[in-house]
């Protein structure tokens, strides 16, 4: 069994992760998104396979999704790490993933560093993975079926430092409702911690860890953010990461 296994609240990790997964063959996926999906037990055995995919959170894995990583289960299966960043780096992410699947009986044989537009900002990563990457994140499923087929399961190089630098600052921060705001309650919908009050969605609560979903997805562009902290990281970004990076394989 393939499982595609992700957390993607604006769906790019989700695109990467499924790209990989069908091109190394017949795959299900595990939507960790999903609330309800983050309470539960995976275990898997020595013939299964699985591609965990996540958005890289400050150069880590997002602080949300640790606890139900934690209870993976791993019998010798095979495992795949692929972190997706918005064009800044992805600092300590990959080997963060590497040590969290082998600790739980995974054998990591393969790990790739995807780019995604930051949830930030439009302006960085626009519109990224995009035809190119997803073709590289097929060859790269590709090259990892061949991998498995030839016997050959030794972990590759992964870049990365131990211990994993601090993740991201606290930022007591929610997003702001402008007038346009419909109270549709789209943004309810794909917020991944149900930070959103379902009666009111322009309320939304301390639980909030600043994916931007609710942001994306809203039709009227009535959500943002009003904060000087998220504004100078969006500067930051906006001035010196534009240039177009290209995904990183390690195999």
């Amino acid at each position: 069994m393939i499982t595609a296994m992700y957390f993607s609240p604006t769906k790019t990790t989700k695109k990467t992760t499924e790209a990989i997964a069908a091109a190394i063959g017949e795959y299900g996926s595990v939507d960790l998104t999903n609330p309800f999906a983050r309470k539960m037990k995976y275990m898997y055995g020595e013939g299964d396979v699985l591609v965990l995919g996540y958005p890289v959170y400050g150069g880590r894995i997002p602080e949300v999704i640790l606890e139900v990583l934690g209870k993976l289960s791993g019998e010798g299966t095979i495992a795949v790490v692929a972190g997706v960043y918005g064009n800044r780096a992805y600092e300590d992410a990959l080997i963060e993933g590497y040590d969290l699947l082998t600790e739980r009986g995974f054998k990591v044989i393969a790990a790739g560093a995807f780019l995604g537009e930051h949830s930030y900002t439009d302006k960085v990563a626009t519109a990224r993975p995009d035809e190119e990457d997803l073709a590289v994140a097929a060859e790269f499923g590709k090259q990892i079926r061949q991998k498995i087929e030839a016997g050959y399961l030794e972990a590759p190089e992964i870049p990365g430092n131990r211990p994993y630098k601090k993740g991201m600052p606290e930022m007591p921060f929610v997003p702001q409702v402008k007038e346009t705001c419909s109270g549709c309650g789209a943004c309810v919908k794909v917020c991944p911690v149900q930070a959103i009050d379902k009666k009111d969605p322009r309320k939304t609560n301390e639980n909030c860890i600043l994916c931007c979903a609710c942001i994306k997805k809203c039709t009227r562009n009535a959500k943002y953010f009003d904060a000087a902290p998220i504004d100078r990281i969006v500067t930051m970004l906006e001035t010196n990461c534009t240039d177009r990076k290209e995904p990183e394989l390690f195999i």
